[in-house]
């Protein structure tokens, strides 16, 4: 009886605990020195239809330039943040177009933001002489969803021009104990469709990929591990207690019922 106990929870402790490695970020091979620099692959994004794009148009003639600008640009809207971004940003169509006031439709899908800007800058040439009109256009935050075995999955919006995997995962409360940080999904729509990445954020080497950076309209999926499946416990004590709570449960109907034969 005590062999088989002790083998039982031998067997529970190492099926079930969660290994450290699994749970450790950025680990980096035993020959690597400590100091290392790892190369950044930005890819620049492609508008998509239902993006909202931030468009500001400056002048040395404030009132001319007001007739380019949407609501949004005002220095009393900007406080009203995402709503505001919403209701008077430039909102990309099915079609892949923007509408601007006094210069009409513009084409911008399939576009990065500098190709944007310089199709804006020639349009307004018809305007004003040339370098008269500085553009800016900037996306309107980066909005992303994180779904699966994180703390606070949900709908996230990150004023900022890029964001990168661990920044978006600790905006949902980072990875569970029981979350698959070795296999975590990022489901990407693309002119050509959609696109399925998987990034194993236990290897430092994660920084060299090209989707070290999410990008605006991503799906970060976190898959469970198959500990939580068992629903034994993450850490050697919970599982330790749980086995043998199962073993003592056991060993009692064992008895009970030897006493009544």
């Amino acid at each position: 009886m005590k062999r088989l106990l002790l083998l039982v929870l031998t067997i529970g402790l190492l099926s079930s605990c969660v290994p450290k490695k699994r749970l450790t970020y950025l680990q980096q091979a035993e020959d690597t020195p400590s100091s290392t620099t790892y190369t950044l692959q930005r890819s620049k994004y492609q508008v998509q239809p239902n993006d909202i794009l931030s468009i500001t148009i400056r002048t040395f003639d404030q009132q001319t330039a007001e007739l380019f600008n949407s609501a949004s640009n005002s220095a009393n809207n900007l406080v009203a943040g995402d709503i505001l971004f919403y209701l008077n940003g430039y909102s990309v169509d099915a079609g892949g177009f923007i509408e601007m006031p006094v210069v009409g439709k513009i084409q911008v899908l399939g576009k990065n933001i500098e190709e944007v800007q310089e199709v804006v800058q020639n349009k307004l040439s018809t305007y004003f002489k040339q370098d008269a009109a500085f553009v800016t256009v900037q996306l309107a935050g980066i909005r992303f969803s994180v779904v699966g075995d994180v703390a606070l999955p949900g709908k996230y919006l990150i004023y900022q021009n890029q964001v990168n995997i661990f920044e978006a995962l600790a905006r949902a409360g980072d990875i569970t104990l029981v979350g698959d940080r070795k296999q975590v999904q990022i489901v990407r729509q693309q002119p050509e469709g959609v696109n399925i990445f998987e990034l194993d954020l236990t290897d430092a080497n994660v920084i060299n990929s090209p989707q070290y950076f999410i990008q605006p309209n991503d799906i970060i999926n976190v898959k469970p591990l198959s500990q939580k499946s068992l629903g034994i416990g993450t850490t050697g004590f919970q599982t330790f207690a749980s086995i043998l709570g199962i073993v003592a449960s056991a060993a009692t109907l064992i008895f009970t019922l030897s006493r009544i034969e």
